[in-house]
């Protein structure tokens, strides 16, 4: 069987947040986007088999995009940010992000549809992953030294949409034939 090296695929790519007019675009990121996929399981055991394993069942699964976007964008850091409020000037051009403690907010409410896309393949949906509903969880690293960027960490965590579906590899309009 020889090897397809066609099918390698690597690059940068750019993540889309949410539709229309309320759409974030991370296109300059510093260490990389990366989608993870992670799958809890339990094992079941009964008395008569000892510690032997006699079924493994899915207990969750959770899909994540991290993105490690590198512009300083106080307009963009309150759509992807709970507890941050952006304040503009009264007059002039003045603004600032006023971040508050946030406890007890529900992170689900901000979840919207999330869309990587390779640079490479921008105009190609079969190269595309797609969270269908994902939520911003977001840490601020803001080195101020000659050796390192200001990265505004966000991370978008899926939640089930209303079939359950926490990811789509591929082109999310692909329907199934009869």
């Amino acid at each position: 069987m020889a090897s397809d090296v066609k099918k390698i695929e690597l690059g940068p790519a750019i993540v889309e947040y949410g539709d229309a007019q309320d759409k974030v675009i991370f296109e300059t990121t510093i260490g990389g986007v990366v989608l993870t996929v992670e799958t809890t399981y339990r094992e079941q055991k009964i008395d008569q088999k000892g510690e032997t394993v006699v079924s493994k069942r899915i207990t969750g699964r959770n899909a994540k995009v991290t993105v490690p976007f590198g512009e300083y964008d106080l307009d963009k850091i309150p759509q992807i940010m709970v507890g941050a409020t952006l304040v503009k000037a009264a007059t002039g051009d003045g603004k600032k992000v006023v971040i508050s403690t946030a406890v007890g907010h529900d992170l689900i409410t901000m979840a919207k549809k999330v869309v990587i896309k390779p640079v490479a393949a921008m105009s190609d949906p079969s190269k595309w992953a797609t969270l269908p509903l994902a939520f911003p969880e977001t840490e601020l690293q803001y080195n101020y030294d000659n050796d390192n960027e200001r990265i505004t960490n966000v991370t978008l965590s899926s939640t089930p949409d209303d079939k359950d579906i926490v990811l789509i590899l591929g082109d999310e309009t692909v329907k199934a034939t009869p």
